[in-house]
């Protein structure tokens, strides 16, 4: 009888032992339509959306996607950054490639734009997308000069296209 009430509280402290041990904190999941990239050095983080269409240049047939990410605080002047992708009709998502990369502020009514230096698009799952993305201003690529010239460690997150 004895054995029996000392056996219980022992089988409680190991079933409550294992069940902390086993436990795990879950990963947080990605937030949803979120971006940021470093302009220069400064981080700009913000919300993205994302806009699809059909058309043609030069008489052959794409689909386009834009994305644009708009900061959560403009205090350094940036209001937008527009990625402009395109492929194939009919082609997977996942070919999407990079065509315009462009910052626009709120000092300027021309958009800065930068030559891609590194893109990426992934599937994510649930016809969403995550990506990263790099750029920098050349005489080539932008009629703007300056004060901007490097996009860095550029991402987006669970983007539904």
């Amino acid at each position: 009888m004895s054995l029996r009430l000392l056996a219980t509280p022992l089988l409680v402290i190991c079933l409550f032992l294992s069940t902390i041990g086993c436990s795990k904190k879950e990963a947080a999941a990605p937030a949803l339509s979120t971006g940021s990239f470093q302009l220069d050095g400064t981080l700009t983080s913000g919300h993205v959306t994302a806009t699809r269409s059909a058309g043609s240049i030069g008489g052959t047939a794409y689909d386009f996607l834009t994305l644009d990410l708009m900061p959560t605080q403009t205090g350094q002047g940036v209001v937008r950054l527009n990625l402009l992708l395109y492929k194939v009709p009919g082609s997977s998502d996942d070919t999407f490639l990079l065509n315009n990369l462009l910052v626009f502020t709120n000092s300027n009514t021309s958009a800065y734009n930068f030559a891609s230096q590194g893109f990426t698009l992934t599937a994510t799952g649930s016809g969403r997308f995550s990506g990263s993305f790099a750029g920098r201003v050349s005489a080539s690529s932008s009629s703007i000069p300056g004060p901007y010239t490097t996009i860095t460690n550029g991402t987006f997150t669970s983007v539904q296209f």
